[in-house]
């Protein structure tokens, strides 16, 4: 079952299944694509994440996909949307893992983008979150890029490891648009009203 679908114009999204182990292992399992966070995952490590990832579809209607190139259907990168509690909040992060032979020609990007707007869009999501790690510059560019502004240093666990990071937020773009124009209405209606 199908729990939500993204789009975009490099890439092909699908939600993982118990089948995909062996599609993980370029990602996951790879020191060069997990460096910054924390190095790569062993195979008890990503088979847990894929159990866990699984449970998300089921109990929260969101959770990691899988990126496809779409000429050559290779897995690209991991991306999707998640909650996580920080502190009392419950949050929505966008998440995103590029191969790291792909990363720098927009693969992030399009994949965050694509999470950004099933969000807003389909979600109806008042802000989005994620957390970039304090070294990690290409991901803050991505998240920068993707109109994310940086709010805070905090202290965030990814994959087991925890680690100084920057949340960066967006919020929807859609309730600036409607907060303006019921500001507008009610600036019309006072200059009605005297």
């Amino acid at each position: 079952m199908q729990f939500y679908e993204l789009n975009s114009s490099r890439m092909d999204y699908r939600e993982l299944s118990a089948d995909d182990l062996n599609l993980l292992t370029p990602l996951l399992r790879s020191e060069e694509t997990m460096q910054t966070l924390g190095g790569a995952l062993s195979y008890e490590q990503t088979l847990d994440w894929l159990v866990d990832t699984l449970r998300r579809y089921q109990a929260e209607g969101c959770g990691w996909l899988l990126a496809l190139d779409k000429p050559t259907g290779v897995p690209a990168a991991l991306c999707g949307l998640t909650y996580e509690q920080v502190g009392a909040e419950r949050v929505l992060t966008a998440n995103c893992i590029v191969r790291h032979e792909l990363r720098g020609i927009g693969v992030g990007r399009e994949c965050i983008a694509a999470c950004l707007l099933y969000a807003f869009e389909s979600m109806h999501a008042d802000e989005v979150s994620t957390f970039v790690q304090k070294d990690d510059l290409a991901g803050l560019h991505t998240a920068v890029a993707c109109r994310m502004q940086p709010t805070e240093k905090v202290s965030h666990t990814a994959f087991g490891k925890t680690a100084p990071c920057v949340r960066c937020v967006v919020r929807n773009p859609h309730l600036a648009e409607k907060a303006k124009s019921e500001n507008e209405l009610s600036e019309d209606e006072k200059s009605t009203e005297t």
